[in-house]
């Protein structure tokens, strides 16, 4: 989008309703369905390139290119730390499959830039959280934050820590969670926006913020074990499981999917409302809803393998994030549906392999769609969804196509 008042619309817009596709060109998931192979080769030459591409376009100051239009190269001036500490994220995700220490250089100075330019205690006048806020609080005016940021900031932070220990003091990362906490209600929900004097902002929602934040409470507590993160983030997941029980049209809520997966791992009973089972079956309803989508038989066969017919990137990236992430849990009665994942999986990668760009300046780089619309415009989150599908299917099928 090409302003903030744009993606929060469209967060409210696509919170409520899932893209609508003709049905004939709906996918048709039975058992049996065979889909062209996936070259693990071509999948690992495609995750270098936006590797490489992500790496060199951060700049000395640790600044991304955050969007440009590859044919009159005009860059955007507009610039968003969530998809800033997402980029970290799908650096640290690359270095995970390929230690590289590029990668880990580029991540200290994104996150340098994060945390000098964005970031700054509140919530006044305790001010005993960290805040990742949306707009650099030196520039002036009233400050306003969002769960998201501070979610995907969360994770960012860690992983440099990983990497780099003691980069970021354990008091600072724990302030970080602690305004997650300030942000949750006692039902396990949100409030997801904040400003600065005024308070939460109320009745306002992103779909994706409660997953991210979640993430970030998991990583939190990988760090120091400390139960108050895991607790919360159970809370989180169990409320989103909860209140979309019996939902005839479930939200494409990737980033559920994903946190569900970080979570079951360390899945207590005395830490979650909800049940193991009441967790997977919350996975099950978004993968139903996400399958029902991809697009099989569009008249333009470069679009198959999308989930809308404009052939949009990053909702088929995120999809294939989403979809992946319960191979990692679905249980022996689930196995039609894993099926159907991985065929639907196999498609959408081979969608991202064809639209990504291979040669020349912007090589690595994500257009953000096959369409005319949008097929010259690249910007940071379209490439770091990519790339964090493609190394998450790499690593559940590592041998396929060699």
């Amino acid at each position: 989008m090409g302003s903030k008042m744009g993606m929060w619309l469209f967060c409210l817009l696509f919170a409520g309703a899932t893209h609508a596709v003709g049905a004939e060109m709906r996918a048709s998931l039975h058992p049996g369905v065979t889909n062209d192979p996936v070259s693990s080769l071509e999948v690992d030459q495609a995750i270098r390139l936006a590797a490489e591409y992500t790496k060199r376009n951060c700049g000395a100051t640790g600044k991304f290119l955050y969007q440009v239009n590859v044919k009159f190269h005009r860059e955007s001036s507009h610039y968003d730390p969530i998809r800033h500490a997402g980029a970290i994220c799908g650096l640290a995700m690359y270095n995970h499959y390929e230690a590289d220490s590029n990668s880990v250089n580029a991540m200290m100075r994104a996150g340098g830039l994060l945390r000098s330019q964005y970031m700054e205690r509140g919530p006044k006048p305790d001010d005993k959280c960290l805040i990742v806020w949306m707009f650099p609080p030196a520039n002036g005016g009233p400050l306003t934050t969002d769960l998201g940021g501070n979610g995907l900031g969360l994770v960012a932070m860690t992983e440099i820590d990983k990497v780099q220990p003691q980069w970021m003091s354990a008091n600072d990362l724990e302030a970080m969670g602690q305004f997650i906490l300030y942000l949750q209600k006692k039902d396990g929900s949100f409030n997801q926006r904040y400003r600065d004097q005024k308070g939460p902002v109320l009745n306002w929602e992103c779909l994706y913020y409660p997953g991210e934040a979640a993430c970030g409470l998991i990583s939190l507590y990988e760090m120091d074990h400390s139960k108050e993160w895991l607790t919360a983030a159970g809370k989180a997941l169990s409320y989103l499981a909860k209140s979309r029980v019996g939902m005839q049209t479930v939200p494409d809520d990737h980033w559920a999917l994903m946190a569900t997966a970080r979570l079951l791992p360390y899945y207590d009973p005395s830490n979650c409302p909800a049940t193991r089972e009441e967790l997977v079956q919350h996975a099950v309803q978004i993968c139903q809803a996400m399958l029902s989508e991809q697009i099989t038989n569009a008249p333009d066969p470069n679009i198959n393998g999308a989930f809308n017919l404009d052939g949009r990137t990053a909702p088929t990236a995120t999809r294939l994030e989403g979809l992946l992430a319960p191979l990692e849990f679905l249980p022996e009665n689930q196995a039609e549906l894993k099926k159907q994942i991985d065929v639907s999986v196999r498609r959408g990668i081979n969608f991202l392999l064809r639209a990504q760009i291979k040669s020349g300046e912007y090589a690595g780089g994500m257009p953000g769609a096959i369409a005319k619309a949008g097929r010259n415009e690249v910007r940071i989150d379209y490439i770091q969804h990519a790339l964090c599908a493609m190394i998450r299917y790499q690593k559940l099928f590592p041998a396929e196509g060699k």
